[in-house]
């Protein structure tokens, strides 16, 4: 199972015997005293400059960078300068218009990844032995998220603390991300981000089918294989609050939109015939059995089911008590397959 965090941690220092990688490294002493120019660099390896490091990889150039993790782009700058110092390698290609991760630099990528993850999992875990249960736990979930799939976890988290309140929340014209990052809830379960923010962490934990549906009597019901272009004619229902990060849902869209807040409401204006939309699958599975709505064949995607990933995500500062720890690990673990 895919998993993935990044930490942030300005104060916190990390060192290094050598430029060699390795979880076996942490705490212990490294001295270089290699020069950049005139300044001197740094003589250890810090958590910052890792986490800067994994940030600019995925973005195209460092002042991106800087805007991501809200740093000067000089800081940014000089934070991988030095870690190319302390290392020895260069980690980008400045020779182009972008910095391009460097053979080197896309080596030691995913060490820096797993060190980052690992200190993650240290914190989490310390936390976890001095914290006491809490009360309440908040979770958020889109609709293209199967409730029933999270029974098994709830209520085992039931029974081991019956005293543990949760509230599960629903995004309703606000990014679940940023449920997330604000702190309105603990947890969030929703449809894959093509990339996530510094501060936020993630971990795959399954797919869901996507349709493109409309009632049987509609237009494009009774059309064999359907253009991007053919779509763009029709009116198109829209959820909000999901539909705009979907991956290449904007091929997907029409002049004509009309945004609902809700999955009940986008649904039932789907059965009335009113338009066309982007709907999990499992949603409308006894629809699409019975003939009431047809799922609509695209002439781009003939043979491909439209698979998106489901991510449980999370807020790297914030530090999860006895309960959250237990929970976190349990989804973790799960396999939701709709």
């Amino acid at each position: 199972m895919l998993c993935a965090g990044e930490f942030q941690a300005v104060s916190s220092r990390l060192e290094f015997t050598s430029p060699g990688l390795g979880l076996e490294c942490l705490g212990l002493p490294l001295k270089f005293s290699a020069d950049h120019g005139s300044r001197k660099a740094p003589v250890d390896i810090s958590l910052d400059s890792l986490a800067i490091f994994v940030a600019a990889a995925t973005e195209k150039s460092f002042s991106a960078t800087a805007r991501r993790l809200g740093k000067a782009q000089s800081a940014v700058s000089t934070a991988i300068a030095d870690l190319e110092i302390l290392l020895g390698v260069t980690l980008f290609d400045r020779s182009g218009y972008y910095p391009v991760l460097s053979e080197a630099g896309a080596a030691l990528l995913a060490e820096a990844e797993s060190i980052l993850s690992h200190c993650e999992s240290l914190k989490e875990r310390a936390n976890s032995l001095i914290e006491k249960s809490e009360p309440r736990i908040v979770l958020g979930l889109e609709d293209a998220f199967p409730y029933g799939k999270l029974a098994p976890a709830l209520d085992q988290l039931k029974q081991k603390f019956p005293e543990v309140r949760i509230d599960a929340l629903q995004p309703s014209g606000v990014d679940l991300l940023e449920m997330v990052t604000k702190g309105k809830v603990l947890f969030g379960l929703g449809c894959a981000r093509e990339n996530y923010a510094s501060g936020i962490g993630f971990c795959r934990v399954g797919r869901v089918t996507m349709v493109v549906a409309a009632r049987h009597d509609h237009a494009l019901a009774q059309m064999s294989s359907v253009r991007f272009a053919t779509l763009a004619d029709h009116l198109q229902l829209v959820l909000s609050s999901q539909t705009r990060h979907l991956f290449t849902s904007g091929y997907l869209k029409s002049v004509q939109r009309w945004q609902v807040q809700s999955q009940a409401g986008l649904l039932g204006m789907l059965r009335a015939g009113l338009g066309w939309a982007i709907v999990p699958k499992w949603l409308v599975e006894a629809e699409l059995a019975s003939g009431e709505l047809v799922d609509i064949s695209l002439q781009a995607y003939p043979f491909t089911p439209w698979l998106i990933g489901l991510d449980l995500i999370w807020n790297v500062e914030t530090k999860p008590g006895i309960v959250a720890a237990w929970l976190k690990s349990e989804l973790m673990k799960s396999a939701v397959i709709v």
